[in-house]
């Protein structure tokens, strides 16, 4: 049985930090870290990906509307929310069956979180910045901000991800 209520207080710290925080800070056109997007990416595996849709639906409607995006973070976090099954098999060497009761997440090694974590951000970002610009003419300078930005994003997501998966492992 999951603590939904550390689910709930994983998404508010995220978008709250997101909105607040990360998109009042003007540091460069190449930094823009998201990292709401770990929010959606440490969701439990085993819930029904209606439910994974559902919340990052809300997700990215809430930063959508408070920031005035018309759709984009709601259009690059629904296609993270369906493929996330697919990079935890990837990186797990694992597969994850609908009715696997099992905690995936909380399994992991840290070096199968990171690279979960990493390949989920990255994707996110690539989606993102490719939605924002629709087109391919500026190619090099999109892909400098998705390394730079998904750098930053999983610098600062991955302190408190470990932490919130160790504490989801022992059950606090």
């Amino acid at each position: 049985m999951y603590r939904y209520r550390s689910y709930i207080w994983l998404f508010l710290i995220a978008l709250s930090a997101q909105l607040f925080i990360l998109n009042n800070l003007s540091l460069s056109i190449w930094l823009r870290p998201m990292i709401f997007s770990a929010a959606v990416l440490l969701l439990p595996v085993e819930w029904r990906t209606v439910w994974v849709l559902v919340t990052a639906a809300a997700a990215g409607w809430t930063l959508d509307m408070a920031t005035g995006c018309q759709g984009l973070y709601t259009a690059s976090l629904l296609p993270l929310a369906m493929v996330r099954g697919a990079i935890v098999r990837l990186t797990a060497n694992r597969s994850v069956e609908p009715s696997d009761q099992t905690e995936v997440l909380v399994s992991l090694s840290r070096k199968q979180l990171f690279i979960y974590l990493a390949a989920g951000i990255v994707l996110h970002h690539a989606m993102f910045f490719f939605l924002e610009t629709m087109s391919f003419t500026f190619f090099w300078q999109t892909a400098g901000r998705i390394f730079a930005g998904s750098a930053l994003a999983l610098a600062l997501v991955w302190p408190g991800a470990a932490w919130f998966m160790s504490n989801e492992s022992s059950g606090q």
